[in-house]
């Protein structure tokens, strides 16, 4: 995993072409013995989730003799190294709760595979709904959403954490949570020539402008690397992911893309998702209130940009989404370098 730069991207193709099917194939009759052995747990009733995005299969299990509902994460084992970063969330989650960040709690993780053959976790469901699916409200309460999401990436930056980038499968074993790489340079640009090779071959960039690319993550490498201990970093803040009730964010979760890094690749790379209206402004003056920006501000903003759209551009190539919104967005990227 640490070889990889971002999952959801990263992923081998018959890996992401399972997903389509993963419903599908998972033998659903053993979750009711999973909650027994687990957490002492009657089942009563299984439902599938609907969310189209997730590579884990997602039920919301309902407890006997209580109405209870908890969710149920899993994933199909298809790789042999088993999914450590279940467990990462789940210390994430307990780390940032204590610092009275929003999210879900998680109740149990098996990473062993000794009497499954795949990784699961039992969580607690959030209050409210997801921003992305449920949000009907006006761009005044969107704005004060993205104001207190930009205090809580903030807040939540203050946990600061040995090495960089994706999490040492071997210390999250031993409940620590720390990067695999020595800088964040060496994290940033993994996978960042096999990205650009990529968009290269499909024609959406040209040869001369991967090798000005190239360059120009070597020419801000000290800035990238300005930093000298790296904070937490959510790394997927879409509104899919944050959940709402009242007009107040109700929970951050799904940190399953969460690496070791510089805050500012949160600010930079959030407003890249599908939002209601424009959110980067008001997330940085809510981030204003807690912390101020950091020297390099305006560059690490565009050069983690720039980062986050190239492998947003594979992935889009890759799940066949790739549309006019996403093509406009990578070329803004690149209109801060004056490349293109």
């Amino acid at each position: 995993m640490s070889d990889i730069y971002y999952v959801v991207a990263h992923r081998a193709q018959e890996e992401i072409d399972s997903f389509k099917s993963r419903y599908d194939t998972f033998d659903t009759s053993v979750i009711p013995s999973i909650f027994r052995e687990s957490l002492n747990l009657e089942v009563s009733s299984i439902r599938p989730s609907t969310s189209w995005g997730s590579s884990h299969v997602v039920y919301f299990v309902t407890i006997k003799g209580t109405g209870k509902s908890l969710v149920f994460r899993a994933n199909l084992g298809f790789n042999k190294k088993p999914e450590t970063v279940m467990k990462a969330e789940q210390l994430i989650c307990q780390k940032v709760t204590k610092i009275n960040i929003p999210t879900n709690k998680v109740l149990y993780v098996d990473t062993s595979r000794l009497q499954y053959s795949f990784d699961f976790q039992i969580q607690e469901c959030l209050i409210g709904s997801d921003i992305e699916n449920n949000f009907k409200g006006t761009k005044e309460e969107y704005d004060k959403l993205s104001f207190d999401l930009g205090k809580y990436i903030a807040i939540y930056s203050k946990i600061q954490l040995d090495k960089w980038g994706m999490f040492d499968e071997d210390a999250l074993m031993k409940d620590l949570l720390k990067g695999t790489k020595n800088t964040f340079y060496d994290y940033i640009t993994v996978c960042l020539e096999q990205d650009i090779s990529y968009l290269i071959n499909a024609s959406v960039i040209s040869r001369a402008t991967g090798e000005k690319i190239v360059r120009l993550f070597e020419e801000y490498k000290p800035i990238i690397n300005s930093l000298k201990r790296g904070s937490l970093v959510h790394h997927d803040l879409a509104d899919h992911n944050i959940f709402f009730k009242d007009k107040v964010i109700t929970g951050i979760f799904d940190w399953e893309a969460a690496v070791v890094g510089d805050p500012v690749l949160d600010l930079a790379s959030c407003p890249t998702w599908k939002t209601f209206y424009p959110r980067e402004e008001q997330m940085i003056n809510g981030y204003k209130t807690v912390l101020q920006l950091p020297a390099y501000f305006q560059e690490k903003m565009n050069i983690y940009r720039l980062r986050t759209m190239l492998w947003k551009m594979v992935y889009a190539i890759r799940m066949n989404i790739l549309n006019d919104v996403r093509k406009q967005r990578f070329m803004e990227s690149l209109t801060p370098f004056k490349i293109g």
